[in-house]
């Protein structure tokens, strides 16, 4: 049987919106990370669209949502562009920075949301002094023109582990690499949303959908720290751990992953 898909552009609220669907049935949201865009997702689309109906999408400034500069609001955003495709409501699994627009959007608009994914979710808790000096070396490489070396410290923290061996993971890392350095190679936007006020990070006992809380051990301790946050302050969430994966378990561990969130959401 073939997937339906569809791709392209929906203007939500002043900007031309980048986004793919594929499959049939419930509604699961992907939310990627920064700066990354809905490409981090490729090792999901196939599996997951068996199973429901997959939407993925570029926050502006990223992929290939341009970013007008417009004032804005993520949790906004989502919803505009879920009613467009005429999804009422629906899953949302968010990594990284997109754990934390998950929890935004649960928040904003509490009835458009069944369940929940939190993957090596950020955004919660103040950057520690090792986060910060990785970031300085990553910058320091990048701005004396020696891009390899910047992407591999990247790619080193966040795809092997920021305390394994260098090129720990082969899985996947030249694709990820690759979309790093188009990425940054571009000009960031400096544009930001306006947040959710009052701020996420004290507001998590209103969370009122099904939480599944997935972390790497091999994580940087910042990502591992908010995991357990998350894990002890919505109410009666999950917590699972994916013990050779770093940051992103869903790119150096794919099979395993999409297992793993099709049971929760099959099974919650």
């Amino acid at each position: 049987m073939e997937i339906s898909k569809q791709k392209g552009f929906i203007n939500v609220k002043g900007t031309d919106i980048y986004y793919e669907s594929a499959g049939e049935g419930e509604a699961l949201v992907l939310l990627h990370g920064f700066p990354l865009d809905s490409r981090m997702w490729d090792p999901q689309m196939d599996m997951l669209s068996k199973k429901f109906q997959v939407i993925r999408f570029d926050i502006r400034g990223l992929g290939k949502t341009i970013d007008p500069g417009l004032t804005f609001t993520l949790f906004d955003d989502i919803s505009s562009l879920l009613q467009k495709l005429q999804i009422k409501s629906a899953n949302f699994l968010g990594c990284s920075f997109g754990g934390y627009m998950g929890i935004e959007f649960v928040l904003a608009y509490p009835k458009m949301a069944h369940r929940l994914i939190l993957v090596s979710s950020g955004g919660f808790l103040p950057v520690s002094e090792d986060m910060q000096l990785q970031n300085k070396r990553f910058r320091e490489e990048w701005t004396l023109g020696n891009i390899d070396e910047a992407l591999d410290i990247n790619l080193h923290l966040l795809l092997d582990g920021p305390d394994q061996e260098i090129g720990r993971v082969q899985t996947n890392r030249l694709w990820l690499k690759e979309i790093y350095r188009e990425i940054y190679s571009k000009e960031l936007s400096q544009n930001r949303p306006t947040w959710l006020d009052p701020h996420p990070s004290g507001r998590l006992a209103e969370v009122n959908v099904p939480t599944l809380v997935i972390s790497g051990e091999l994580d940087h301790f910042d990502y591992k720290k908010t995991a357990d946050m998350l894990a002890a302050n919505i109410p009666n969430a999950k917590h699972i751990t994916f013990n050779k994966s770093a940051h992103f378990p869903n790119i150096d561990s794919p099979n395993e992953f999409n297992d793993t969130i099709v049971s929760f959401l099959r099974n919650n």
